[in-house]
């Protein structure tokens, strides 16, 4: 045998303490950049050092972070069943506890919570008739009395004008649907946070009344569930009302809920059964409807117990996942419709609607708080041990 190949046999690789991290801060930044986009990447980056620190909690930084990797993780699920909860999805030790993403409520207030978009989450304070806009990773909240006339508030939606969850709060636009307690016409009222200011009614031609599912962002398009499985779409750029009728055929014994396609087209889950029908419209002057797939649950959720013969239930849509929430007799599952992938995200056996919250939870969501929640506390002063 050759004195190479023993030398190479016998050496021993570096030790990974002993390698020392990059010098330059710009191919450091590069590098950082590409780790994935869940709870505790930055936050174990973070406690490396105390320049590694300073790079992944810098401001720029985690622009560029939430801009390259676009789709934020989906962390979990908020839900009223006993009382206003979230139920985290992520394994350990991107697992984000409970207790972290708590909204404090007034126990005495009519409150309706209406979904998440954007890193945002939105509820409905009828009693003090404002519209509260949070954001669960920072805490911080906004308050946004009702305009004059508005009515009764029948349902609502927040987002971004960009699009984007970039950690912060503003700018944001919250949209209200009403109509005057008589079952009159629906209208619509746009508010922006930037420059604080409601935009003028925009009337509906007919009395639609949505319910208190979440809106579906297609587009520019918001999309409610109305009647008997219609949608009431409201166009963001032309300020337009209009109704989309549902497939021909279906009948108000299904359960539907919108989607919003890989192809950001409208979609909709038909569940009847044990099956899941879904269908794509196809808008070339008149919206026409296409069935995709059918999704046979018995097949699917196979071999999985059927335990207490619990009403089968679409409880949510997760937007930038493109899966569905399904109660099932075995708890809650999330199913992905394009891979067809599932997986149980809850024991509950209880039918409350689900409203999936997405967002990222960084190193500089709030510095000196978010590393010890996942056990990897580091003193904000410090950093680290090494320079």
């Amino acid at each position: 045998m050759s004195e190479d190949l023993m030398s190479c046999r016998h050496r021993r690789p570096s030790s990974p303490s002993s390698v020392a991290p990059p010098d330059d801060d710009d191919l450091l930044w590069e590098i950082l950049l590409r780790l994935f986009p869940l709870p505790s990447s930055l936050i174990r980056a973070s406690a490396v050092c105390k320049r590694w620190r300073r790079l992944v909690s810098d401001p720029g930084f985690l622009r560029r972070f939430r801009a390259r990797h676009r789709t934020p993780p989906l962390l979990g699920f908020f839900s009223v069943s006993g009382g206003f909860s979230f139920t985290p999805t992520l394994d350990k030790p991107d697992r984000i506890p409970a207790a972290r993403l708590t909204l404090p409520a007034h126990s005495n207030d009519r409150c309706c919570f209406l979904g998440c978009r954007h890193g945002l989450a939105l509820h409905l304070n009828r009693t003090r008739q404002v519209a509260v806009v949070w954001n669960p990773i920072t805490g911080n909240r906004r308050c946004v009395p009702f305009p004059p006339g508005t009515g009764f508030v029948l349902n609502a939606a927040v987002l971004r004008p960009t699009g984007n969850d970039d950690g912060q709060l503003i700018p944001f636009k919250l949209v209200l649907l009403c109509n005057n307690y008589d079952l009159g016409p629906t209208f619509a009222r746009i508010y922006g946070s930037e420059p604080d200011k409601w935009g003028n009614v925009i009337a509906a031609p007919a009395p639609w009344i949505p319910t208190t599912r979440p809106s579906i962002l297609v587009g520019n398009t918001l999309c409610w569930w109305i009647g008997e499985g219609d949608i009431l779409g409201l166009d963001l750029e032309t300020r337009s009302l209009a109704l989309i009728n549902k497939p021909a055929g279906l009948t108000s014994k299904c359960a539907f809920q919108i989607l919003r396609t890989e192809d950001n087209g409208l979609g909709l889950a038909v569940l009847s059964g044990l099956c899941i029908q879904l269908w794509k419209a196809n808008s070339d002057g008149a919206v026409t409807w296409v069935l995709q797939k059918t999704i046979e649950l018995d097949k699917l959720f196979s071999p999985e117990p059927l335990v207490g013969r619990v009403g089968t239930t679409i409880l949510g849509f997760a937007e930038d996942a493109n899966a569905i929430f399904l109660l099932w007799d075995a708890g809650v599952f999330m199913i992905e419709l394009e891979s067809l992938k599932f997986r149980k995200v809850s024991e509950s056996t209880r039918g409350f609607p689900c409203y999936p919250y997405a967002s990222f939870f960084t190193a500089g969501s709030q510095v000196g708080e978010e590393e010890a929640v996942f056990g990897y506390f580091v003193p904000a002063d410090q950093g680290g041990g090494q320079e």
